[in-house]
């Protein structure tokens, strides 16, 4: 299961479509493209070049995706670090939820 996973992680870049923590996040996406790697690094890219690298993990058993951007990074892309819970997905989409001090927060991605 893994494998299926970072095989649709890796092929094609991703954006962020929604970003909500009982607040509406997603225009601080604006701009944004990820480009998840098979070797679990994550390039968060901007005007086409690389503004942050960060580490990635999926696992398809307990359906789940975990981020980390470092402590440098945009304050942005450190609000996708944690694990993600996948609520649903496909090829292309993935909707995931994490409590986050306290709030439920949703985070979409689409394939570009």
């Amino acid at each position: 299961a893994e494998d299926i996973i970072v095989r649709a992680m890796t092929d094609g870049q991703w954006v962020v479509t929604v970003y909500n923590d009982g607040t509406d996040l997603l225009s601080e996406f604006d701009g944004y493209r990820f480009q998840f790697k098979d070797n679990r690094t994550v390039d968060a890219l901007r005007n086409n070049a690389t503004v942050a690298t960060g580490v990635w993990q999926g696992d398809g058993y307990k359906r789940e995706i975990t981020a980390d951007y470092p402590a440098t990074a945009a304050a942005t892309l450190q609000r996708l670090d944690g694990v993600w819970k996948i609520a649903n997905n496909n090829w292309t989409w993935v909707k995931a939820t994490q409590t986050i001090n306290g709030k439920l927060t949703t985070l979409e991605l689409r394939k570009q």
